[in-house]
Parts: structure tokens; sequence; C-alpha cells
């Protein structure tokens, strides 16, 4: 019997090291995009598509994290408002808090989450993967996996030069399915050097995350052994696509990769042409 998706897995433990000359001092997920940090973006949107159970994956080099979500602060401890309307929605979910010692990787953080997750299905969506939508991320998802009941993640279409604003990782090759919904074929490993697009081409991307279902943790277990490093999720998505079990959802919106340089810039000039609107 399908499964309603309830529970969100937040992996919010990882060194910022792409914007390391601000994460220095604030965490990746409180820097501001506009008048809120990042991380209320993301748990607005789930709250905003019906998810109310959250488990957010720290580290312990971010106790202010926790403050903010706990709401365990008081201005000017962090550099916004405290938003009562954002924290009154927020009491009436659950939230747990699991801590990653040491960053080993996306997959390792999502791991930690199994007995929260349980036999359910689960959405996880980057916290510096913001999209600006009239219709919540995680619900263009949640859309597909209710039709489908199989795992589904984001794809974005880049076109020139905004590809430098997002990491090199999650190129996609797809086969149309119905619609808005693809089977996806191929997905590229993650790369140091800068994306590049040629004149006039327009990159297939995998975008933030998705909604999996739970043997995605059986995965992680299976990835673990060949890790080198960080325990990442890309070899997870790679190995459902060879089992034909990764679809993709052509996302509304726009689409930012905050947690680049010329991405948070991005998403932060936009949220403040949205507030003056």
């Amino acid at each position: 019997m399908p499964k309603d998706v309830t529970k969100a897995v937040i992996p919010a433990a990882g060194l910022g090291t792409r914007l390391r000359y601000l994460t220095s001092y604030t965490p990746k997920e409180l820097l501001p995009v506009g008048e809120k940090p990042m991380i209320q973006y993301i748990l607005e949107m789930y709250m905003a598509a019906g998810i109310s159970e959250f488990c957010i994956i720290i580290s312990p080099e971010k106790p202010q994290l926790k403050d903010f979500i706990t709401g365990n602060w008081t201005p000017p401890a962090l550099p916004f408002e405290k938003d009562a309307r954002f924290y009154k929605h927020l009491k009436r979910c659950r939230i747990v808090f699991f801590t990653q010692s040491h960053p080993r990787g996306v997959a390792d953080a999502v791991g930690l989450a199994k007995d929260f997750v349980g036999d359910e299905p689960f959405a996880c969506i980057m916290p510096d993967c913001l999209l600006f939508s009239d219709k919540p991320h995680a619900q263009q998802l949640l859309q597909v996996f209710e039709s489908y009941q199989k795992n589904v993640i984001g794809r974005v279409f880049i076109r020139g030069g905004d590809v430098k604003r997002f990491g090199n990782v999650g190129l996609l090759g797809t086969q149309s399915l119905d619609g808005e919904c693809f089977l996806i074929t191929s997905l590229s490993d993650k790369k140091r050097e800068p994306l590049i697009a040629r004149p006039g081409e327009t990159i297939h991307k995998g975008f933030g995350g998705g909604i999996y279902l739970p043997e995605y943790f059986d995965l992680v277990e299976i990835t673990r052994p060949h890790a080198i490093g960080e325990v990442d999720d890309v070899p997870i998505h790679q190995i459902l696509i060879k089992q034909g079990k990764l679809l993709g959802v052509l996302l509304e919106g726009a689409a930012f990769d905050a947690g680049h340089p010329l991405g948070l810039r991005a998403a932060a000039h936009y949220a403040g042409r949205r507030i003056k609107r």
C-alpha cells in the first residue's frame, strides 16, 4: 500500500568548503539569503508541502544552527530578525537532531537517519539548493512519487553563463516517460573543475536531492567500503539508475546552488528583488 511522505532528512553537517571565506565564522545554512537564512527556506518549503517530521544532521562545530532551529537565540546573536510566524509553524513539527562527528559525506550523514525513517519513504533536499517557485520544491517531487512510487530527483536546465553558478556534478542523461517525468539513464560524478557549457548548449542537471525509498540506507552500506574520503550520494544514485529505479522531474522555478559563491550571490540578489515587489 502506498505510503505518504511525512519525513525529511536534512544534512547540515558539511564544512561549506566552497564558501570557506564565509563559513569560517557562520554555518553555511545560516548565511542570509535576502532577509532570512537558507535553512529557513528549506524548512518552510517542506512545511508548505505537508512534511512535518524532520531529522537534521548537524556538526559539533555548528551549535548556532541548532539554536536557530529550536528558537534558542535572540537578536543580535544572528544577522537577521527572529521570525515569529516561522517558529509558530515549526512548533507543530517533530524535529530530531543527530550529530555527524566528522564530515564523512552526504550519504554517511543521511545514513544516521535510518531508524528515524524506518520503512517509510522520505525527502532529502540539500539546504543549499534553493528553488524559488510558487509550487514548493518538495511538492513537485511528491506529485511524481505519488504516481510512480519510485525514487525521484529534481532536474533543471541551465543555459549560457548561468552554468558558472553551479557545481560540476550530476549531469543527467534521461529518457522521457510522461510529461515532465523522466527515467534517469546516467548521472555524472563530482568533478573539481568548473562546470562549462559550449555556446548555445543547455545543461541537464540533477538539483537538490529528492524523494527516496528506504532502500537508500542499504545502498549507503553497499557503497561505504568503496568510498575514498567521503561516503557521497552520487554512487547511490548511480546504482539506482542501473536498476532502473530513479526518476526525474523537471522543476518549475528559479534554481540556485547557494553553496557556490556565485550561486549564493545570485540567490541573495533574486530574493532581494522578490522582497521589493
